[in-house]
């Protein structure tokens, strides 16, 4: 098992709590603004304690009656890569709806998903929901082309319902051509720990039986002494280690982002980041071969990439690996070593590369160690964003089986890419189409279901290591879901590091109105003391000067102490915090102009010639459409297509000064905002 926590640490942690909780609350800068829109800081420091997890984060007030679509599960909010370069696939949609009301929902409630282009239209009924309850609604397979944009439209109907803000879900999602990924795992071992022993059979069986698709890279540290893999290049080994943050054996990283669960003994373990990033496409192909040319090898590698890649800094790194070596004395009893590191080149910085759609090739002669045995070399190459430590994709420039064994059981996976999968999101990776690249929706709580981070939502990770992410497993209890998320205390060995996450803008909210969000914390001992602290802001997230919480250690504890990682169980070892806004947020002196409904008007006059007035009414900002319409149906003028903040206003149709030539007789104007839809009639004569 990996050691944890030295006593060096605890000087700069007492250093660190004497300045995390020098200031108190109510010293925090007072709020002068009069804005009713506020934003959302979670701002969380390191201790290098235990894990925190935050969900079910609510702005506003929960009322009687109200049913929410709360997220398009299994649908990204932009683009994502698919693991094929063209053609189609399917995808079955899953959405979440939510109780958010205080009172059961009725027996009645239709859950709509319209997708197009596709002319995909379902719906389904959903059985009454408790307060705060969740239901998960699966609807019939969608065949998708890949590379085509879609616009998804999710929405429930209730009888019961009292708040139609928050009934919709618009967005839209491409799945670009790509590649399926080779995946890359990068142990961290050591001869002298037996965990490392007991744990590496296992780790070796894995690669043997995934031997086409998965590569392995096994670093040799000097944690807890001696190694001879270790001491043939000490330098290399510990920069891969620092690069990524560790202090324990054995890790083992999947593609950089994804940590394997101890022990490996459990195929889960070591499946289920396989599964994950295997369904997860790619846009680079990646392949290498090799030759022994006398004392050294002659690499050739090729990359094509099909589709665009966000800025990065790629790095292409390229490695020595001796597949099988038996004539290794370890002091923890191991005589089998799979995979070992030698040397990267042509340092760990590896070569700098622009991911540029199309084909490159890169030729590379490295030195043959003479200690290496030719005959079980061979070159492992990957491509790596050092901004976030991804790895794009990997390959192998042979593949050696060494005493394979019957394949152990494999959880199933898909032979359909299910590209649409949380956590592959790529916003902004793909050239955006006005009006529709975002969710427009008001909803007021956020259950962190689908994507990660939501739309709006944003992380500020300094350090490039460990920050919010999204949790499978663990759910706050005011809102039924399955996800969360959480701040990796438990792994995260640089005291002192601030890390934020910031809310989108919550608009038109009152004094009468609160903040709430639901948390968990467990400390690791007494010493290694976490914090987390929330601010608001009332400028459109420019300046956060109102402080609202701040507990850390003791303060933030909801659960029993423990040295593993901690993992809320049940809902006792989770707390509420609620904050309410009465000295945050402006008097509501001036609701009288606020309507309290939306409403369309008919127009006047009616009939008209030359023009004729449309009124309408928002409680809500939001993106307002009025389009005209003749008498069969076809869409004719769009009047208005833009945001509009909360009021009552008045547009002016005239035919002849758009540029329209119309005949007298019946016509049709709609409009469409989140939540609300209506359409009435009017008559032109001439």
């Amino acid at each position: 098992m990996s050691f944890k926590k030295l006593s060096l640490l605890f000087i700069l942690i007492s250093a660190f709590v004497a300045y995390s909780f020098s200031s108190r609350l109510h010293n925090t800068v007072q709020n002068t603004s009069s804005s009713r829109d506020i934003a959302l800081q979670f701002i969380t420091y390191n201790g290098y304690g235990n894990n925190l997890y935050i969900d079910n984060v609510l702005t506003g007030e929960r009322i009687s009656n109200d049913v929410a679509v709360t997220s398009i599960i299994n649908f990204p909010i932009d683009s994502v890569y698919s693991i094929y370069t063209s053609g189609t696939d399917t995808v079955a949609p899953i959405l979440s709806v939510a109780n958010i009301g205080l009172s059961n929902s009725s027996d009645s409630i239709t859950v709509h998903m319209k997708i197009d282009p596709g002319n995909y239209l379902r719906d389904t009924l959903v059985r009454g929901l408790a307060p705060g309850q969740t239901a998960f609604v699966t609807f019939p397979e969608f065949e998708y082309t890949i590379g085509t944009r879609y616009y998804i439209k999710a929405f429930v109907t209730d009888s019961l319902d009292s708040n139609n803000t928050n009934d919709t879900l618009n967005q839209s999602a491409i799945s670009l051509p790509g590649y399926r990924r080779n995946v890359l795992y990068e142990e961290f071992s050591s001869n002298s720990s037996p965990a490392c022993a007991n744990n590496n059979t296992f780790l070796n069986s894995f690669t043997n039986t995934n031997i086409q698709t998965v590569n392995s890279i096994v670093y040799h540290t000097g944690i807890l002494g001696n190694d001879t893999f270790y001491t043939f290049n000490p330098v290399q080994n510990d920069a891969r280690k620092n690069y990524y943050y560790l202090v324990g054996v054995p890790t083992t990283f999947v593609d950089g982002v994804l940590i394997t669960a101890i022990p490996y003994g459990d195929s889960i373990n070591l499946y289920t980041p396989y599964n994950t990033r295997y369904n997860t496409g790619t846009p680079v192909s990646l392949t290498v071969s090799d030759q022994i040319i006398g004392d050294s090898v002659h690499c050739i590698i090729d990359l094509n990439v099909l589709s665009p890649v966000p800025k990065g800094d790629y790095r292409l790194r390229i490695n020595a690996i001796e597949r099988y070596r038996t004539d290794i004395t370890a002091a923890n009893g191991e005589n089998q070593f799979y995979d070992i590191f030698r040397e990267m080149y042509p340092d760990t910085n590896g070569i700098s590369i622009l991911l540029n759609p199309g084909s490159q090739q890169f030729t590379y002669t490295y030195f043959k160690n003479p200690e290496w045995i030719d005959s079980v070399l061979y070159t492992t190459v990957f491509i790596q964003d050092n901004l976030d430590r991804e790895i794009l994709n990997s390959a192998k420039s042979r593949e050696i089986v060494i005493n394979k064994k019957r394949p152990e059981p494999v959880l199933a996976v898909s032979n359909k890419s299910d590209l649409f999968q949380i956590g592959t999101e790529m916003q902004n990776y793909y050239p955006p189409v006005t009006g529709f690249d975002s969710v427009f929706s008001d909803l007021n709580i956020e259950l962190f279901e689908a994507a990660f981070p939501p739309l709006g939502w944003k992380v500020f990770n300094r350090d490039g290591f460990i920050t919010f992410k999204q949790f499978s497993g663990a759910n706050g209890p005011t809102i039924g879901g399955v996800q969360s998320v959480y701040m990796n205390f438990f792994n995260y060995n640089i005291i002192g590091q601030k890390d934020s996450m910031y809310s989108k803008v919550y608009e038109m909210l009152v004094q009468d109105d609160s903040v709430e969000f639901d948390y968990a914390y467990a400390q690791y001992n007494n010493f290694n003391i976490d914090s987390l602290i929330v601010k608001i802001s009332t400028d459109g997230g420019l300046t956060f000067p109102t402080e609202i919480f701040r507990k850390g250690g003791l303060q933030l504890t909801t659960a029993p102490q423990t040295s593993s990682g901690f993992v809320p169980q049940n809902n006792s070892e989770w707390n509420r915090f609620s904050y309410p806004l009465q000295d945050i947020v402006s008097v509501n002196n001036f609701s009288e102009n606020i309507p309290n409904r939306f409403s369309l008007d008919q127009n006047f006059p009616n009939p008209f010639n030359p023009e004729t007035k449309i009124n309408f009414e928002l409680p809500v900002s939001g993106n307002v459409s009025i389009k005209i319409y003749d008498i069969t149906g076809r869409e004719i003028f769009t009047l208005l297509q833009e945001f509009r903040a909360a009021g009552k206003y008045s547009v002016t149709f005239n035919p002849q000064g758009k540029g329209l030539s119309l005949s007298s007789g019946v016509y049709f104007y709609r409009l469409n905002t989140q939540g609300f839809t209506d359409t009435k009639r009017m008559v032109l004569i001439k």
